[in-house]
Parts: structure tokens; sequence; C-alpha cells
């Protein structure tokens, strides 16, 4: 049997690392199996879903590298499909018309509230025959009465729930629109999904959906409700833990490679291996590995992880990401291999990079008064000596500056911090070393004589 998953996510908001790392997890299921992965949005929530949500869904996705085999397949544009199956329901006597009011349904829970009761839908129109002319319906499940609802899941084993726990369910709304439950099983049963890989958020989901298989006799896929993302705290993620969108990640210099790897390290394990590549992951993605409890999210661990991916991608590659120019006379591999070593994202390799863009640099007028006449003096007289010397190597370079320090008795404080301001712009940057050796010797004096 040909394995078939599916992504769904619905266009109502940004994409959360906890949704990310379910399509994740599919996406590496597919790929491991020699499946097809299926994206699916789920937009019947007609007044939330949004098609800039739906663009970004796409977007970020694509950045990812999570490619999907079909789709994207709008629920928006298959109502008739729903309208359908809810109609053959009801012609088999397995769902009915309910005529209920809105304000009939607020009217009851408010007796149940009262009354101290757990809200149940008294089944008014359950057996009724009569349909009324212009009145508005919604169409509800005929949940059956003490049956056993039983499902596998790959996580937690046999799960079992009696029927008398579940309520004659929703499945069409007024609008036509179905409802999620509805919606999700019959796109299930449509496009074929063996698999459905998910949050346990939905487990409770899982007993309606799977009365509604049993109901129009379809197989039951396999189900596998992943564990929650908690933050350090063990409370729910939010933002407070450093959990943002990944939109966001993005934005602030994730790679794409560090997000799949520290997602997918979130609830499966492989031995004590923390960085892995792609199709490392492809080949060793497997259920039996992920963990029922809960994991745990730590920002600084995702720091870590997206550092040493930085630190071992080509710099060929990663000039290509940073989408910048550098002047000629500026070894770009050198510069890279200097830089990437102590950025944690990419945002912070162009910011440091920031220097190399041109010859003529712009500095700040309060940073650069803060370099003194008698520094001017120190850095002009730095100037002829560093000329003459014209190290080659890195090894020079610091033979030469503190030949110069000793013959000028200066700390290292008093030549490096306007030497780093001159050459960079900045008080932050590079080891002042690193600085000279990446510019060249030309550079260097050419900005000295500059501004000093």
């Amino acid at each position: 049997m040909s394995i078939r998953v599916r992504f769904a996510p619905s266009p109502t908001g940004s994409l959360h690392l906890g949704v990310v790392r379910t399509a994740i997890f599919n996406y590496l299921f597919s790929k491991k199996n020699k499946g097809k992965l299926i994206l699916r949005i789920e937009d019947t929530d007609k007044e939330r879903s949004t098609n800039d949500s739906f663009n970004e869904i796409i977007s970020n996705l694509s950045w990812l590298g999570i490619d999907w085999d079909e789709g994207p397949i709008k629920q928006s544009d298959r109502l008739d499909i729903y309208d359908k199956f809810a109609s053959l329901l009801i012609s088999e006597g397995k769902a009915y018309r309910c005529y209920a009011s809105q304000d009939e349904i607020n009217l009851l829970k408010e007796k149940a509230k009262l009354e101290n009761k757990i809200y149940r839908y008294p089944r008014i129109w359950r057996d009724k025959t009569e349909r009324p002319s212009n009145q508005e319906y919604v169409v509800r499940f005929k949940t059956p009465d003490n049956e056993e609802v039983e499902f596998k899941d790959s996580l937690r084993g046999k799960i079992s729930i009696n029927s008398s726990n579940i309520d004659d369910f929703i499945i069409l709304k007024s609008d036509g629109f179905p409802t999620y439950n509805f919606a999700s099983s019959i796109d299930d049963i449509e496009m074929g999904i063996t698999n459905v890989i998910r949050g346990e958020d939905h487990l409770s989901n899982t007993p309606k959906q799977v009365l509604i298989f049993n109901a129009l006799k379809k197989n039951i896929p396999e189900f596998t409700h992943v564990s929650m993302i908690l933050g350090k705290d063990k409370t729910k993620l939010s933002k407070r833990h450093g959990a943002e969108s990944i939109q966001s990640f993005k934005d602030k210099g994730f790679l794409p490679i560090s997000i799949i790897n520290y997602l997918t390290r979130l609830g499966w394990s492989h031995g004590d291996q923390e960085i892995f590549a792609l199709d490392e992951l492809k080949e060793l993605f497997t259920i039996d590995n992920l963990n029922k409890s809960p994991a745990v999210f730590d920002i600084e661990k995702f720091k870590w992880v997206n550092s040493s991916h930085i630190k071992n991608i080509p710099n060929s590659e990663l000039i290509k990401r940073l989408d910048i120019s550098l002047i000629p006379d500026v070894d770009v591999e050198k510069a890279l291999t200097y830089i990437k070593e102590k950025s944690g994202d990419i945002n912070q390799i162009r910011d440091s990079l920031k220097f190399c863009e041109t010859h003529k640099i712009l500095i700040n007028e309060d940073l650069l008064n803060s370099v003194t006449k008698d520094q001017k003096e120190i850095l002009s007289n730095f100037s002829s000596f560093y000329n003459n010397a014209s190290p080659k190597t890195v090894e020079q370079i610091k033979d030469s500056f503190n030949e110069f320090l000793n013959l000028h008795n200066l700390k290292m404080k008093e030549l490096a911090f306007p030497l780093r301001i001159i050459l960079t712009g900045s008080k932050k940057s590079p080891g002042i070393f690193e600085i000279l050796d990446i510019l060249g010797v030309k550079i260097v004096i050419e900005r000295i004589k500059e501004y000093c």
C-alpha cells in the first residue's frame, strides 16, 4: 500500500512552531516511505481565513524546502463534495437536519449551566420527519448509542471511547460549510490518506472522525498524535518562551535546515546526535522513535543548532543567502570563515560584513567624535608603520601590531578601540587582527587617512 499523508493548516494566522513540526514529521515520513504528501488548506472558517495567511503558508513551506506532491487543495473549493456525503448520510439514516435555532440552543445551554450540568444537545430533531420551509438548518451526525469507538494510535496503542460521551455533532453548518471533523474525514477518505500525523490536541476529535469513517464503511487511517511542545517552565508554549512564527525566525536569520533540524528533534530521538543534514533526516526518521512525553522548547538550544549549521554551510552558498556584494579587495572566503564562526544567524553575519561592502564607510558622528585627537595621532603613526611592514599573514599582522604597541609603549585597547571604529564604523566587530586580515593593508591605510 502506497503511503499518503497530509499537512492541513488553517489560513487563519502565521505558522507557529507546533504546526510546522507536524508538517516536518509528515514530510520526513513520506520521504522515508517513498509516499506522497498532500497539502490541504482547511479554510472553512470563513471569518478568520485570509489570503495573506494562505500566501504566507505557501511561502514559508517553500522557503523551508518542504515540498508537497499534491495541492494546495482548498476545502472551500470542495463544498459540493461535503454536501454530497452529508446527503448520503441523511438518506441512510446516519445524519439528520436539525432546525433548532441558535436562540433555542443558547437557552438549552443556559438551562444546563443553571442546573450545573454538562450541556448535551437533546436530539430534538433526531427522529422528526417534517422539514419546515424557509427555515435554516444544520446537519447533525446521528451518533450511535452505547457503542465503543475504537482506533489505533501508533504512539498510544488502542484507544476506545464509548459513544455515549459523544454528542450528535454538527457536520454541515447552516451556511453550507462543513465543520472541521466532517471536512477532515471526507477529505481523508477522498484523498486516500493512509496515515494521519498531527498534534495530540486533536485526540478529542478523532472519535468523531472514526464514527464518520465507520458510517461510510471506509478504512480508518493509522493515527499518530505527537506530543505537545512546552516551554522550559513546562507550561504551554508561547512567545514569552521565545517561540514565534516561522516567518519571524526567517526574518531573524535562521536557516531552513536549522528549523527543520531543531523541530524534528523536539519529540524525536536518535541517540545523542543533535545536528543533522536534511538527507540524513529523510533516511533516519521513523514514527517508532517519536516520544509520547511533551517536548521542551529551548530558544538557546535552537540558536546553537542554527549557529552549528551556519558553521557547516559552504561559503559559496552562504554568500548567496546573504544577498550582498563585497568590495573586490576583500577576500570573501577569509571574511566568511572568520565571521560565521562567531555568528548565531544570517542577520548577524550580514551586519558583521557591512564594513566590507564599500571602500568608504560612513561612521556615526557621535562614534567618530569618541575617537580623540591623541588617538587619531596614534592611528596616523600606525598607518605609516603598518604600510611599511605590509604584513601578509595573520601571524605577521599580530607581530606588526604588537611591535607598534611596544615601540610606543601602548596598551592593546589604546590602539585596538579607535582602530576598530575607523575601520568598521562600529564598536562591535570581529577581532582586530581578523579585521586587518580581511581588509588588507591597502584598505586599512585608506580608511585611516580618510578619518585621521
